[in-house]
């Protein structure tokens, strides 16, 4: 068995935050994982409030190896959570917790510039490929509609940095095009469809990066935005 220490040092005053961070994404996605046999957040010592821990336990590197990546030995960071952070540290241990498998260590910055990225990248052609058989056909014999891959990455691009419509770049379209596609494909159903097509083809660290952008309400400017927390609670275990 391998057991994985995750250790954070926080930013002052940010314990709050980034518990409920752990306890709504990361920790649900985790123990859904297969061969993750048990996690615990740790007691904070007396005196430093700001350390944070997460103990897990893994039947074997190779159960790990599935979950995070060939880079298992890193942090996987769930986007805004280095902003909350100084800097973290991973260890491994095998099951006797005497033997050191590996050691990863990162100050905020890193860990911050790897959420941009992660967060930055437009669909692929795989996920393309998969959502676009859950899209609904255009009705009618009108003008055809604007184009849907470019639409829908102006959507996500919205949900995961939570800015306005009207803050679109110009490569994704028109952004009342983008508000006015979210909106129908919300009230009939097929942005759940979409939602979990996506889930569908992404690795775990994937899931994790994508997950906050869509259980954050203030990020989907709808009258039905406070569904897709429950929604995310379910669909985000593969």
């Amino acid at each position: 068995m391998i057991i994985r220490v995750f250790r954070a040092c926080l930013k002052a005053g940010m314990r709050s935050a980034y518990e409920r961070l752990c306890c709504e994404v990361s920790l649900p996605t985790i123990r859904a994982q297969q061969g993750c046999l048990a996690t615990q957040i740790g007691t904070p010592r007396a005196g430093q409030p700001e350390d944070f821990v997460v103990v897990s336990l893994w039947s074997d590197v190779e159960s790990l190896r599935a979950f995070a990546g060939e880079q298992w030995q890193q942090a996987i960071i769930v986007p805004g959570e280095a902003d909350l952070l100084e800097q973290v540290r991973v260890e491994h241990y095998d099951e006797t917790y005497r033997s050191l498998v590996q050691l990863w260590r990162a100050q905020a910055g890193v860990v911050k510039r790897r959420e941009v990225t992660a967060m930055a990248a437009p669909l692929s052609d795989a996920q393309w490929q998969a959502v676009r058989r859950v899209l609904p056909a255009q009705q009618g014999r009108g003008r055809p509609r604007a184009d849907d891959r470019r639409t829908l990455d102006g959507i996500l691009y919205v949900l995961r940095n939570g800015c306005r419509w009207q803050d679109i770049p110009t490569a994704y379209g028109d952004p009342v095009t983008c508000w006015r596609r979210f909106v129908r494909w919300e009230s009939d159903g097929t942005w759940e469809h979409i939602w979990r097509t996506l889930l569908a083809v992404m690795d775990p660290a994937a899931r994790l990066a994508w997950a906050l952008a869509f259980m954050d309400s203030k990020h989907v400017p709808t009258k039905q935005r406070r569904t897709l927390g429950k929604r995310l609670s379910a669909a985000v275990a593969p």
